[in-house]
């Protein structure tokens, strides 16, 4: 239970020959990279090797172009992925092989690739491809602007600009001063101007108008304008023809360039199948290739020798001695222990039916160096608990031949392949459990004729029907609580010692698991489970259980009324431990859901089965639908309740975290799977 051992390696390079370290670090995979900053907990600021400016390979090509040449990856990529028609169904996508290169192969496809002018080309075309797009929403507004006046008979340079004596105004109002507004003006203007309503709808609470006359008369006309309600609307320069014939004029060029852009867009369609291939592996180059960059400046560096500090789990130092035996005469390797006071990474260093619940804890936090790692532990009881809440052998069926396909159809790997085979398992739990309490797609064996041969053979096995003993199953439930809860105390318990600390031991886990032992004997022997041995044995348990914990519990207090006050108070926390037990009734809860689910989708199936001519059709639909739809919400549910236990009930007993995971140097890719040492001269 305790997790992987790691050493804390120093690398000191010559400067010629530190691409080449890095690389084979890269290739190798297992080692992560201390940074300087971090070395001792002193921060110290970073050092270039001479690589980055100077020397061959990497280095020749500079940093600052490195960096140029990530972001104009990134760029095309963001711009033509979207377009690019992908191969297969999504499946395929995201959980088929990625297609295996090599860096020799890549550097050669970076340097046929003028990534620079892809870039330049792509960019202008986005750049085109807005700049249309704005124009037309420019005009749709414009357009907008001026349909309330496609009546007006008047060229609207006289809004726009006007002349030396005339001055033209457009706006908005409330439909309700319209009146108001127009007797006004007319009062003011004397027949030298005109305005301009536009026609509005009851319903409609503002329109528009226009308002033309001298431009001696503009402080009268706007001040009294404003008393109705009028709002001054710029027009738009440019604007010069009567409404109409602009409405028409930019409809026409919205056309084109509408076509303009769809040429544009069948033109960067074209791009993307072309160029994002490609991209995609120059992509995943740059990025090893930074990484090694990031790595080669990590430590600190002189003229002529880089140090490099070194995480390496104990298991793997073999291999890096190796590797790194070619460069032997050009480098000095030390090998030490983890200092006192660091904070090593975390491996979780599982046997193989235990690895596909390693997510489980990675998810929760990883634990301290010289923590427990609860993956062992945890994994029989998530097994039989994510069965007892899915609790239906057809369901798991249907999700244990989806997860079988994709992990022998698809080259999985990591913690993708530990998930899939994690549900996997849990799908084989569900066929257990489902066998034997004679759940399959509800009662869909016993409700349905054509099933009647093999009816037998499923009432052979059952044990238990919760949906008609639940007192049973939930009193199984409790059990599997009462028994993963002792069983993380007495792990805690075996921590303490193993640190040292035999008053938390015995205090705390000791004083707790006597207690409940006690109490849990006590209560068995009330059912007449034993005889008079069996009740003593549980009140004495229970009774040293209770005095310990009074003596104990408040030992970190000062004074001996403080004490005792502390040690008495503690026992009510035996309230906690009976609401996780009652946690567990969870168990029974979605497990009798999965059933209740199953039995109503059978029933509705049997209920229009028979409704003429279409009754088969909605069967089929409400059969496979329901319980595809029952598959999904309940292996969701099964999941997070069987999680929740672990993780509330089961780690809070004796899990402490604060470990952080160990992310090794190694071929980070998205799109590609870098084969070969990765040593080859890179991106010249």
């Amino acid at each position: 239970m305790a997790v992987a051992r790691v050493k804390r390696v120093r690398i000191l390079s010559h400067h010629d020959i530190l691409e080449d370290v890095v690389a084979s670090l890269q290739a190798l995979g297992c080692c992560e990279i201390i940074r300087s900053e971090e070395s001792d907990g002193i921060t110290r600021e970073r050092s270039s090797p001479p690589s980055e400016s100077t020397g061959s390979g990497t280095g020749s090509r500079g940093l600052p172009r490195l960096e140029t040449d990530l972001s104009d990856s990134r760029f095309i990529l963001r711009f033509l992925e979207p377009l690019f028609k992908e191969e297969g169904g999504m499946l395929e996508r995201l959980l088929g092989p990625k297609p295996p290169v090599t860096i020799s192969e890549l550097n050669s496809m970076m340097e046929k690739t003028d990534l620079q002018g892809m870039a330049a080309d792509a960019r202008s075309l986005e750049r085109r491809i807005s700049e249309m797009r704005s124009e037309i929403s420019q005009l749709s507004n414009h357009i907008q602007l001026l349909k309330p006046f496609k009546d007006l008979d008047l060229p609207m340079w006289i809004v726009s600009r006007g002349t030396e004596k005339l001055r033209g105004v457009m706006g908005t109002l409330p439909s309700s001063k319209s009146c108001s507004l127009k007797d006004s003006f007319l009062d003011i203007i004397e027949g030298q101007g005109d305005i301009y309503i536009a026609p509005y709808s009851e319903k409609e609470q503002e329109t528009m108008a226009v308002l033309v006359f001298q431009r001696s008369l503009e402080q009268q006309v706007m001040e009294s304008a404003s008393l109705s309600g009028f709002s001054r609307v710029d027009c738009p320069q440019g604007i010069e023809d009567t409404p109409q014939e602009e409405i028409q004029r930019m409809t026409s060029l919205r056309e084109t360039l509408y076509g303009s852009i769809n040429k544009a867009e069948s033109e960067s369609l074209t791009m993307a199948a072309e160029w994002v291939p490609s991209v995609r592996k120059i992509y995943d180059l740059l990025v090893v290739v930074a990484a090694r960059h990031d790595a080669g400046s990590s430590g600190e560096s002189s003229e002529k020798v880089s140090s490099l500090d070194l995480w390496v789990p104990s298991d793997k130092i073999r291999e890096l001695e190796s590797s790194l035996k070619p460069y032997s005469t050009l480098l000095d390797v030390n090998i030490d222990d983890p200092r006192p006071g660091e904070n090593p990474p975390i491996i979780l260093d599982n046997p193989g039916w235990a690895s596909p619940f390693s997510p489980l804890t990675k998810l929760y936090g990883m634990p301290s160096y010289d923590g427990i790692d609860p993956t062992v532990v945890m994994a029989p009881f998530f097994f039989l608990f994510f069965g007892m809440c899915l609790g239906d052998g057809g369901y798991g069926l249907v999700m244990g031949a989806f997860f079988l396909f994709a992990l022998v159809r698809y080259r999985l790997s990591g913690d993708t392949r530990n998930f899939f085979m994690l549900l996997l398992l849990g799908s084989v739990s569900s066929i257990l459990v489902g066998a034997v309490t004679g759940s399959w797609l509800g009662d869909m064996i016993d409700v349905f004729g054509v099933f009647e041969p093999i009816r037998a053979l499923k009432n052979s096995v059952v044990m238990i029907r919760p949906m008609n003993d639940p007192i049973t199953f939930l009193a199984i439930s409790l059990a599997l609580g009462v028994v993963q809860i002792l069983f993380g105390i007495l792990i805690a318990m075996w921590d303490a010692f193993r640190k040292g600390d035999i008053a938390g031991a015995l205090g705390d886990q000791g004083g707790w698991l006597a207690l409940i032992v006690g109490i849990l004997v006590w209560g068995a022997s009330s059912f007449g489970i034993g005889g008079n041995g069996v009740l003593f044995a549980g009140k004495a348990l229970s009774a040293i259980g209770a005095i310990t914990l009074v003596a104990t519990q408040g030992r970190d207090k000062p004074g001996v009324i403080r004490k005792a006050l502390s040690g008495i108070l503690s026992l009510y926390n035996i309230t906690s431990y009976l609401g996780d037990v009652l946690s567990y009734s969870r168990l029974l809860a979605l497990g009798l859901a999965t059933s209740a689910i199953a039995m109503i989708v059978n029933t509705l199936t049997g209920l229009v089965s028979g409704i003429p001519y279409v009754g088969w059709m909605l069967a089929i639909l409400i059969f496979f639908g329901g319980h595809l739809f029952s598959v999904v919400v309940n292996v969701l549910g099964a999941f997070i309740h069987s999680l929740r236990l672990q993780y509330v009930e089961f780690f809070s007993k004796f899990y402490s975290g604060g470990g952080r995971i160990f992310t090794p140097l190694k071929f980070e890719t998205r799109y590609t799977r870098i084969t070969g040492n990765g040593i080859e001269e890179t991106v010249n």
